[in-house]
């Protein structure tokens, strides 16, 4: 009858586990040439079921995407993502459908053409990072690009150098990719999806990642190498949590506000 009980008992414990959902912290550090692009946010995100709640615990230059103690919330179930202010009991509705259809509109403006895509994945071994072994791994991906807006035209070769330490022992990418499994996301210019889906190949099986160097480069028509950002991100912590659906709900009493880049709308 006891090992009944302990067979049972286990078999719950590994139920919950399975279908648990996940938490980690983490900071990312990011220098850019472009003005305002700089900065350092510390986030505690949590995960399950495909919703997704990322928390700002501080922002070093604060903008409307990113405020100290605002945070992300992605609803599974509503395929949208809304920004939350709860200094001011506020939220912005971004839809992720609209958003990829604005995307595709801005390409009939703006023409795109990516020529000669090479991305390659070299595997450098396994590393052990907050007691999870990690495949560490570089990517390098390259490309001309050609934009095109209007009579103004101009070329490109740019160069994307990422280094990560992933791990397949932790189920983040499984809780936060839950709601995409059976979508099909495209911008709708067909050199930027062609790229996207051939670095998601070259990437996958790596798990999720505990560090991230990113490194974007552009050398202009006369050879010039210019470094335009640096980005790195490292998990601090992380650890398995279960959530109540009202976790990834706005709270009672949040009223809506559209959103502008750079204006408001109130």
């Amino acid at each position: 009858m006891k090992k009944a009980l302990l067979a049972a008992w286990w078999i719950v414990i590994f139920a919950v586990s399975s279908y648990a959902g996940v938490e980690w912290k983490a900071r990312t550090v990011t220098q850019a040439e472009a003005k305002g692009q700089s900065n350092t946010v510390v986030m505690q995100a949590y995960a399950q079921g495909g919703s997704v709640k990322m928390v700002f615990e501080s922002v070093a230059y604060e903008n409307e995407m990113y405020k100290k103690g605002g945070y992300w919330l992605f609803k599974a179930a509503e395929n949208t993502l809304y920004l939350v202010n709860p200094e001011d009991k506020t939220y912005s509705r971004l839809p992720v459908d609209a958003m990829l259809k604005m995307a595709g509109v801005v390409g009939k403006l703006v023409k795109v053409k990516i020529k000669n895509p090479v991305v390659n994945v070299e595997k450098l071994g396994t590393e052990t990072i907050l007691g999870y072994p990690c495949q560490h791994a570089k990517m390098l991906m390259e490309y001309d690009m050609e934009v095109k807006i209007a009579i103004i035209k101009s070329k490109s070769h740019e160069k994307i150098e990422k280094e990560t330490w992933s791990t397949p022992k932790f189920r983040g990418l499984e809780e936060m990719a839950e709601s995409f499994r059976f979508r099909d996301y495209k911008t709708g210019m067909e050199d930027l999806d062609a790229l996207i889906e051939q670095q998601m190949k070259a990437e996958a099986g790596l798990g999720f990642p505990l560090k991230m160097v990113t490194v974007n480069t552009s050398i202009g028509k006369k050879g010039k190498e210019k470094e335009k950002s640096r980005q790195v991100m490292e998990v601090l912590s992380l650890g398995n949590k279960n959530f109540p659906a009202s976790f990834f709900e706005i709270p009672a009493g949040y009223t809506e506000k559209n959103i502008g880049f750079g204006t408001e709308e109130e």
